[in-house]
């Protein structure tokens, strides 16, 4: 029996939109678990505008060192606080995938592939961010400053935001930009590449060779390396991703150091230069990498098992 293919328009996922959601969410508390060190690493290089090995030795000195200077292994556990970034984590994985599918189902057959796509993910991660942006502020804050209370955070970030929806939606400017620039170049390397995959000659002669051995797998496992594959490119390619990173870290971090995202952009570039926007580069690679090929692996995964459930296969 041949199999349809899909449309080369046609994002390559189920269009079980609460399945995704569900196991997007699972996959993002699995990355949360697995890989939250690198994302407090990533936070600490953005705070210091640091290097790789700086951000290590600042992250033991806060947390594996007493009060009394005696070297405690266990204190690295506090990079998994606040229990908010579980939250965020979980939201921000089950929203991601089946909201930007939704609205692009429904958009690019007016607005077409790449315009339509564009829209859908400009929607779907505003959408993130006013879900999210609270979560991922109150992470930063909390963890960087050592806060062990909510409403503390909120206190002092508000003393220094006019009102309440900037104080807790606090560097959500960053957020967007860091978030969109991901999601629109990751849907669409995944498109591409999915595309390639499933027929034969598509691909440029010189990467058809990648795709022949891809072809040599089962589909699900095909489809977790492209997912890793798809999350390079739009990781390490897309410097507005890394720059939007730095910006939203920056004032989540210090809200009377950092007031406005004009201010903190002028304040990266006179301090740092170019490269003040890309620290935390390396650890964020790794950790978005690792993370989508995880958070993502395991909502294709479990969606497609569940689907051949539903429809009786």
């Amino acid at each position: 029996m041949t199999q349809t293919l899909r449309d080369t328009g046609s994002l390559p996922f189920p269009l079980l939109y609460s399945t995704l959601a569900i196991n997007g969410a699972k996959g993002g508390a699995t990355k949360y678990g697995c890989l939250q060190f690198l994302n407090y690493a990533r936070w600490t290089a953005q705070e210091q505008s640091v290097g790789f090995y700086e951000a290590i030795k600042i992250i033991g000195r806060r947390n594996c060192r007493t009060a009394e200077g005696r070297f405690n292994p266990l204190g690295i556990v506090a990079v998994w606080r606040p229990t908010a970034t579980l939250l965020n984590e979980s939201m921000h994985w089950g929203m991601k995938v089946p909201l930007a599918l939704g609205l692009y189902e429904n958009l690019r057959g007016q607005l077409g592939t790449h315009t339509g796509l564009f829209v859908a993910v400009a929607v779907s991660t505003a959408a993130e961010v006013a879900i999210t942006g609270p979560t991922e502020r109150l992470g930063v804050h909390m963890s960087l400053n050592k806060i062990t209370s909510y409403k503390q955070s909120y206190v002092l970030t508000r003393r220094h935001r006019p009102n309440f929806q900037m104080a807790l939606w606090n560097g959500g400017c960053g957020l967007w930009v860091r978030n969109f620039t991901w999601n629109f170049a990751f849907f669409e390397w995944k498109r591409v590449m999915h595309n390639a995959l499933d027929r034969p000659g598509y691909a440029p002669e010189w990467m058809e060779p990648h795709f022949s051995w891809l072809r040599t797998f089962q589909p699900k496992d095909s489809a977790n390396i492209l997912t890793f594959e798809a999350a390079c490119l739009a990781t390490y390619l897309t410097f507005l991703n890394m720059a939007g990173d730095n910006v939203k870290t920056k004032m989540s971090h210090n809200p009377e150091a950092y007031p406005t995202v004009k201010f903190t952009v002028a304040s990266i570039y006179q301090q740092h230069g170019i490269i003040g926007f890309a620290r935390g580069s390396l650890f964020k690679g790794i950790y978005l990498v690792a993370g989508a090929t995880v958070a993502i692996g395991l909502q294709e995964r479990l969606t497609a098992m569940m689907s051949k459930f539903t429809s009786g296969q």
